[in-house]
C-alpha cells in the first residue's frame, strides 16, 4: 500500500498540544489495529502472542499527530468477547470513538456490545468506519453502509458519517482522515479544575527508574515532583518522571495517555483497577447509588440482588445490584439501584460505570454514579431510595456534561448538603467533590450569589436546606418548651437540640429564628418570648408586678429571696419570672443579693461615668449619697461596673478604663 506518513509527523524532541483521546471499537478481526496503524504508523500489538495470533488481547496506545502542532491519543481495544472487560478499561476517559465494521461481515455481536458500552460509559462523539472494503463488491459495500447507518439510529452516533476505508489499498483514507481531524479539532478541551485521577491500566519496570504506571488521566493535572497516592490502598509516593504519549514531559492531565515513574511503589506494585490520585482526596467505596439504564432487548431482565461484574475506570469487581423500586429491570428500562461491590473500588460521584452479567457474559446496564459510600452494612431499601432521589433532585436540571461548570457547582452543593449542619470549608468541599481548592472556591462564590449556600462565618459554608432544617428543629423545640410553661432555654441546652451542628451553624439558626420573631437571644439564653408583653396572661401579670416593685423601690430594692413572700406568690413562679426579666434585660442582677430595675441601673452608670469624666475620679461615699442609698447598694453597683470593665478601683475611688464605652449598658 502506498500511503504517506500521517500529516504533521513530529520528531521525538517536539512536544505537540494534546487535544484528547479517541478509541477504536468493534468486533474481533474487523481491522481496528490496522486502522490505527494507518493513522499513527505504529503497531499497537505489543505482546508476542498478539503478533503471532493477529489478535489484540491488551489495550494498545499510540499518538496520532494532526499537524499544526496538535496530537491525539488513540486506544486500540480488543474486539473478542473474552476481552470485553479489557475493552471497557480502555474506554474510560475517551473523547471520541471510531466504531469499526468490516464490510465483508457487517454488524456482528461485539459491534453491538461495544456500541452499548460506549453509550453507557458516556462517549458522545464519534464516527463509523467501514473497513475491508476491497473484499466486497460495490453493491454489497453500499448495502453495508446502509445497514450501518440504520444500526446507528437511536444511538449517540445517529447521523454520524459512515466512511469506507481499505487498509490494503488506502482507498477512502483521505476522506476518512479529513473528517476525523475536523471532528477532533471540534472537541471541547477538558477543564483542569478536577483533582488528578488516572486509573491504572498497566505497570512495568524500567531499568534504573523503577516502577512505571500507565493509563489515561480522567481529570486534573499532574507534574513531576508531585506527591501521589493509590486508591484503594493508600500507598503514597512522588512522581520522579513523566511521559505523555511516549514523550518526556513536565506535566500531563485529563484526556492524555500518561506514564508515571513512582519508585516508592516497587515493593507493593499497583494493580489494574487502582487509581493514581493526590493524597487525601479519593476514598474507595463499596456502595454505589445510581439510576441504571438497561441495554435494549435484555433477556432475561436484570433481577433484584443479581450477581454482576461492576466496571468503573479500569476496575472489574464482583458485585450485587439491588433494585430499589422494582424486582426486575427489563431491556431499555431504567431503575433506581445500589450496587454493592465485593471489595472497595476507587470510583466517585459523576463517574460512569457498566454492569455485565456473569453467565452468560454480557453487558446488561450502566449509568453514572450519583453517590459513593463505604461501610460494612447496607442501609434499608427505603433509606437508599430516599438518598438517591435526594441526589437526583440536585442534578435534575444540571448540565449533562460532568465537566460543565454547572455540574461542578452541583457537585459542590450536594457535598455541602450531605454534610448537613456540620457545614464545611472550601478544602473540605474540594476533597468531597474532587476539585482543586481554587475551582471549589469559584463554585462556592457562584452558589452563594445564587442563594443556594450561605457563608455562616468567614470561610465556612452551610447549605440553605440545612439552615431551614435546623430552624424547623429549633422551632419545634421552642414550641415544646413553651407548652411546658418555660420562659427561656439556656444556650447550652439549645446546643443539644442540634448536636451535629458546628458553632457557626448554630449561630446562623439562632440569628434566623430571632429575625423571624420565634425567640430572642440574650447572653447565654434564648428567650421564648421576646418581650414581657408577649408572655402568657398569668405570667405577664406577675412580670408587671415584679417590674413595678423594682421600679418603685429604686436603689433599695428587695432581696430576690423575699420576692415571693412580698408578692404572695409561689416561690417557683417568682424565681422563674425574675430570671426571665433579668435575661430580657428589664432587670439587672448586680449580685445574688441585689437586683435593680434596668432604668435605675442605667441612670447610676451614666451618673458615675459623667462624674469621672468631669472630676477625674469617683468617690464611693459621694456616689452613695448622690443615689440616696446605703453603702451595700452603692458598693455593689461599683463592683458590678468594675466587673463589666467600665471602671477600675483605686482605693476608695474609681477611674474609667480606656475602652469603657464598649462595656456600657445601652
Amino acid at each position: 500500500m502506498n500511503r504517506p506518513a500521517p500529516p504533521g509527523f513530529l520528531g521525538a524532541d517536539v512536544h505537540p498540544e494534546v487535544v484528547g483521546m479517541i478509541c477504536t471499537a468493534g468486533h474481533v478481526d474487523h481491522g481496528k489495529t490496522r486502522l490505527v496503524g494507518m493513522l499513527t504508523g505504529c503497531s499497537t500489538d505489543r505482546l508476542k502472542e498478539e503478533r503471532e495470533r493477529g489478535l489484540t488481547i491488551e489495550l494498545g496506545f499510540a499518538p496520532c499527530f494532526l499537524g499544526d502542532n496538535l496530537c491525539v491519543g488513540i486506544v486500540d481495544v480488543p474486539g473478542h468477547e473474552r476481552f470485553v472487560r479489557t475493552m471497557v478499561a480502555g474506554v474510560s476517559g475517551i473523547d471520541l470513538a471510531l466504531l469499526v465494521v468490516a464490510a465483508d461481515d457487517g454488524i456482528m455481536p461485539q459491534t453491538v456490545e461495544h456500541l452499548q458500552i460506549l453509550e453507557m460509559l458516556g462517549v458522545r462523539h464519534g464516527m463509523a468506519v467501514l473497513t475491508k472494503t476491497d473484499l466486497v463488491a460495490p453493491d454489497l459495500l453500499a448495502q453495508r453502509m446502509e445497514e450501518a447507518a440504520t444500526f446507528l439510529r437511536g444511538t449517540f452516533l445517529e447521523g454520524a458519517p459512515v466512511l469506507p476505508v481499505s487498509s490494503e489499498t488506502g482507498a477512502g483514507y483521505g476522506e476518512f482522515y479529513g473528517e476525523l481531524v475536523a471532528r477532533i479539532r471540534a472537541l471541547r478541551r477538558r477543564p483542569n479544575d478536577g483533582v488528578f485521577r488516572m486509573p491504572v491500566e498497566r505497570l512495568f519496570r524500567r531499568e534504573g527508574f523503577g516502577e512505571v504506571i500507565s493509563g489515561i488521566a480522567v481529570s486534573g493535572r499532574i507534574r513531576t515532583g508531585d506527591a501521589v497516592a493509590l486508591s484503594p490502598g493508600g500507598q503514597t509516593g512522588k512522581v520522579r518522571g513523566l511521559q505523555c504519549f511516549l514523550r518526556s514531559a513536565e506535566e500531563g492531565g485529563a484526556g492524555q495517555c500518561l506514564a508515571l515513574n513512582v519508585p516508592e511503589w516497587g515493593k507493593h506494585p499497583p494493580q489494574r483497577g487502582q487509581v493514581v490520585t493526590l493524597p487525601g482526596y479519593l476514598s474507595s467505596a463499596t456502595l454505589f447509588y445510581a439510576r441504571l439504564h438497561a441495554v435494549p432487548r435484555l433477556d432475561p431482565p436484570l433481577r433484584h440482588a443479581e450477581a454482576v461484574r461492576f466496571h468503573a475506570g479500569t476496575a472489574d469487581m464482583p458485585a450485587k445490584v439491588y433494585l430499589l423500586e422494582e424486582t426486575e429491570l427489563p431491556g431499555g428500562g431504567s431503575a433506581a439501584a445500589t450496587i454493592r461491590t465485593a471489595r472497595p473500588v476507587a470510583a466517585a460521584a459523576g463517574d460512569r460505570f457498566l454492569l455485565r452479567r456473569v453467565s452468560p457474559a454480557a453487558t446488561v446496564a450502566g449509568g453514572r454514579i450519583a453517590l459513593a459510600e463505604s461501610g460494612d452494612r447496607r442501609p434499608r431499601r427505603a433509606v437508599m431510595l430516599e438518598t438517591l432521589l435526594d441526589c437526583e433532585r440536585f442534578f435534575a436540571d444540571a448540565a449533562a456534561d460532568a465537566d460543565a461548570p454547572d455540574y461542578r457547582d452541583r457537585q459542590v452543593e450536594f457535598a455541602l448538603y450531605r454534610r448537613g449542619m456540620n457545614g464545611a470549608t472550601v478544602p473540605d468541599l474540594a476533597r468531597d467533590a474532587l476539585l482543586t481548592p481554587s475551582a471549589c472556591a469559584e463554585s462556592c462564590a457562584r452558589l452563594r450569589e445564587a442563594g443556594r449556600i450561605l457563608e455562616v462565618k468567614e470561610g465556612e459554608f452551610l447549605h440553605r436546606d440545612a439552615l431551614r432544617n435546623g430552624c424547623e428543629i429549633g422551632r419545634a423545640c421552642l414550641d415544646k418548651a413553651r407548652k411546658a410553661g418555660r420562659l427561656l432555654v439556656p444556650l447550652v441546652e439549645f446546643r443539644k437540640w442540634l448536636p451535629s451542628a458546628s458553632s457557626a451553624a448554630r449561630n446562623a439558626v439562632c440569628l434566623r429564628l430571632e429575625e423571624d420573631g420565634a425567640m430572642a437571644r440574650e447572653d447565654q439564653a434564648l428567650l421564648l418570648y421576646a418581650d414581657p408583653a408577649s408572655l402568657p396572661v398569668a405570667d405577664r401579670a406577675l412580670a408587671e408586678r415584679i417590674l413595678r416593685l423594682y421600679a418603685d423601690t429604686g436603689y433599695r430594692s428587695p432581696h430576690p429571696s423575699t420576692l415571693a413572700e412580698t408578692l404572695a406568690v409561689p416561690s417557683a413562679d417568682a424565681a422563674r419570672i425574675l430570671e426571665y426579666l433579668i435575661r430580657a434585660r428589664r432587670l439587672v442582677a448586680l449580685s445574688d443579693a441585689v437586683v435593680l430595675d434596668a432604668g435605675h441601673y442605667r441612670a447610676a452608670q451614666d451618673m458615675a461615668v459623667e462624674t469621672i469624666r468631669s472630676a477625674g475620679v469617683l468617690d464611693s461615699p459621694a456616689f452613695r449619697d448622690r443615689l440616696n442609698t446605703t453603702r451595700k447598694y452603692a458598693m455593689t453597683l461599683l463592683d458590678y461596673m468594675d466587673a463589666q470593665g467600665i471602671t477600675v478601683r483605686s482605693g476608695n475611688t474609681r477611674k474609667l478604663l480606656p475602652d469603657y464605652t464598649q462595656r456600657l449598658w445601652k
